[in-house]
């Protein structure tokens, strides 16, 4: 669908050509300028060209051609009045007839919004106070200047060239700001853009492009902008590199590994591939974890030439993630190349003797500590799990555990005991031989007959089948059984699950009546006093 555009530019406005350059085919700019004026590029020259009087009969003069929106291009002049001023360019626009308007201060505070940015630094051509006044306008829009850097030009401003805007750009950069802008429709910026996100990992916005982007918005259509994100944005194809680019890394390939809590919707994960692929970084490995209703957690290996604060701050500017969570990278061992699974195994034949159970526990969950349940160092987030030793609890500073790493924890637990459970032959007074092994789950009948026998037909008896599997393979570790040569269940020993937080492990033995007396029940006693498990 064909669209125009009305443009009410100052007097002094000398890039018509570049802001055509976000312009798609199918639209059309109608430009037209304020009256003339004598004036030096101050506050004072800001507050003439943009009186509302002045720029609704300038809007005025381009509404021949119908266009769907009137969008006054001056900086200074819709920040200078705050955001009341901003407000009444509008409303005069409006009044000179236009179907819609928009201003370039109004397009940046939607731009930062659009993109998550409430941390600003800002470059512009003016004198400090004029900057000041900008600064102001920012704020007033929930937005804050952490840094700024003015040439202090009272005219003339469109002879500057890309190479010192650039030089401005980076010299108004601050780590705390999340994007910059380049203030003023007179700088020269579109060639200059894609290359200084790229280098600062961060968006990069600008007079001409927030103008030309919101008013093009405005009548259903894109800008035309490659490597800007504000235009460009999640729309972007990731482009990944093979693994094998790892192998001759133009520069020294670092690891890291990337935990993103994303919003469960569509293009969330590309945004987070476009992110990764605009840092040159190779995503080697993806786990999606299980968050909650609205969110999910991506733990990534990424591999490539890049820091770890360029590839998290790249992260959360493309997700839009905000809060101290949202995105976390940390060195990775590169012994997590492996699959998960193979990782996994791995870390379970290390699990030798309780100590060595907790170590490789705090290794797959990234805890900052394994112990068993009782006073724990305050702070952090806290998870707890059954182990052979008792209840354990896993503390880490730095994100809450999620189900899937719960399940993770719960499973090497439960392999770390099956693996360390021993097999005993029992010999009884007078030659009977028992066998000793740890619980299948699968005893589920001979548990209801023993019980049954053990309380004589008790007929309070009223257990279900997830109660009898709760003693077989309780967190702790499998049951230990007692076996006749039949096959004949006589003896249990357990450690039964307690409430979390109400202490350890209860402990449990079952002896058959029949072979009450000889010993069994100390010896089971004796298996509980080190662990049934280990």
């Amino acid at each position: 669908m064909d669209a125009r555009v009305g443009v009410v530019v100052p007097y002094d406005f000398a890039l018509d050509r570049e802001m055509w350059r976000w312009v798609p085919e199918q639209v059309t700019l109608h430009v037209t300028r304020t009256p003339f004026a004598a004036t030096p590029a101050d506050a004072a020259q800001a507050r003439l060209i943009s009186d509302p009087d002045t720029v609704r009969r300038a809007a005025a003069d381009v509404l021949t051609p119908g266009p769907g929106v009137v969008a006054y291009s001056c900086t200074s002049g819709s920040f200078v009045g705050g955001a009341a001023g901003e407000a009444a360019l509008r409303a005069a626009v409006l009044e000179a007839g236009a179907p819609r308007a928009v201003t370039t201060s109004g397009a940046l505070v939607e731009a930062c919004a659009e993109l998550g940015v409430t941390r600003l630094a800002v470059a512009t051509p003016y004198v400090d106070d004029l900057t000041g006044l900008l600064a102001a306008f920012l704020a007033e829009g929930g937005v804050t200047t952490v840094a700024r850097h003015g040439l202090g030009l009272l005219g003339r401003i469109w002879t500057v060239s890309p190479e010192q805007v650039v030089a401005a750009v980076r010299a108004a950069d601050h780590p705390d700001a999340q994007a910059v802008f380049v203030s003023c429709t007179n700088l020269p910026t579109y060639d200059a853009i894609a290359g200084l996100e790229r280098e600062l990992g961060k968006p990069v916005l600008t007079a001409n492009q927030v103008t030309m982007w919101a008013a093009l918005r405005a009548v259903g259509h894109r800008a035309v902008g490659p490597g800007q994100s504000l235009v460009d944005g999640p729309a972007a194809a990731p482009v990944l590199r093979v693994v094998g680019d790892l192998a001759t890394p133009a520069a020294p390939a670092e690891l890291h590994k990337v935990r993103v809590r994303l919003p469960d919707e569509a293009g969330a994960l590309a945004r987070l591939t476009a992110a990764v692929a605009e840092v040159g970084g190779n995503i080697l490995s993806l786990t999606v974890h299980a968050q909650d209703g609205g969110s999910v957690l991506d733990e990534l290996l990424v591999g490539g030439a890049v820091t770890a604060e360029r590839l998290s701050r790249v992260i959360r500017r493309r997700v839009r993630g905000t809060g101290p969570d949202a995105v976390r990278v940390t060195p990775a061992d590169p012994h997590e190349l492996v699959d998960a699974p193979t990782r996994a195994l791995d870390l379970l034949a290390l699990a030798r003797g309780r100590d060595a159970v907790r170590d490789g526990l705090a290794a797959l969950l990234d805890a900052d500590e394994v112990r068993p349940a009782g006073p724990v160092s305050a702070g952090g987030y806290r998870l707890e799990l059954g182990s052979p030793a008792g209840w354990v609890v896993a503390r880490r500073e730095w994100a809450p555990f999620t189900v899937t790493e719960r399940a993770r924890g719960e499973a090497f637990l439960r392999a770390a005991t099956a693996a360390a459970q021993p097999s005993y032959a029992v010999l009884l007074p007078g030659g009977e031989e028992l066998r000793a092994a740890g619980a299948s789950g699968e005893e589920l009948v001979e548990l209801d007959v023993l019980l049954r026998t053990c309380l004589a037909g008790d007929a309070g008896a009223g257990w279900s089948a997830d109660d009898l599997r709760a003693v077989l393979l309780p967190a702790a570790g499998p049951a230990l059984t007692l076996h006749t040569a039949a096959g004949e269940l006589v003896g249990l020993a357990a450690l039964l699950d307690p409430e979390p937080g109400t202490g350890g492990p209860e402990p449990v033995v079952v002896v058959h009546p029949s072979y009450r007396g000889r010993g069994l029940g100390g010896w089971l006693r004796g298996r509980l006093g080190s662990g049934v498990a280990a």
